[in-house]
């Protein structure tokens, strides 16, 4: 199985993503965007396991879970991965709680390792997925990144159609999901396996 941890984000906030991505396609930019009810924000990608290793990945979620209190994030700005200058990935950022949000994934992780799992060491930079370019030029990338260093400065506290890239709605963080992703033709497909409460 391919595994990942996660946190799922609210209905509501989906819905007000949802929005934001309706207005973001008519750009017509070279970027495959995620499916609204697959968002999510990952904090741990384990990749292939055993099915028998999911009894031990449950354990170190609900260990890393222990003396956790829920939490609040919300959604702020837009960017991209690597950079503005050759954008691959595009991404909604976060605020709210971030204190906790690196705290509880600082445990997962350092347990996972603990427990001998290979975990990315790349500074954790927490954000939800919203699309990947695929088969844009150079030039095209460029011009893509440029609009979203706009977009991503924009403040006005509207509607995402109006704040042109800002989500007000938030999520109330309290459980861990453990996920397994399922590759087709068609791209990745989740499963919730497991669900771990703070």
């Amino acid at each position: 199985m391919r595994i990942f941890v996660a946190i799922d984000i609210s209905s509501q906030a989906k819905k007000e993503i949802e929005k934001l991505l309706k207005v973001l396609k008519r750009k017509h930019w070279k970027v495959k965007w995620e499916k609204p009810d697959k968002l999510h924000l990952t904090l741990a990608f384990l990749g292939w396991r055993k099915p028998e290793k999911l009894a031990l990945i449950t354990k170190i979620c609900q260990k890393s879970a222990t003396n956790m209190e829920p939490f609040m994030i919300s959604f702020k700005g837009l960017g991209c991965f690597p950079d503005y200058d050759q954008p691959r990935v595009v991404w909604l950022g976060l605020k709210g709680d971030l204190q906790t949000l690196a705290k509880l994934h600082k445990q997962l992780n350092q347990n996972l390792k603990e427990s001998g799992f290979k975990i990315d060491s790349r500074p954790f930079s927490p954000h939800i997925t919203l699309g990947r370019l695929k088969k844009a030029r150079a030039k095209e990338r460029r011009e893509i990144g440029r609009q979203l260093k706009s977009l991503r400065i924009m403040n006005s506290p509207a509607s995402p159609r109006r704040s042109r890239g800002r989500v007000e709605s938030g999520t109330r963080v309290d459980r861990v999901v453990i996920y397994e992703s399922k590759l087709s033709r068609l791209g990745a497909e989740y499963k919730r396996l497991k669900e771990v409460k703070l």
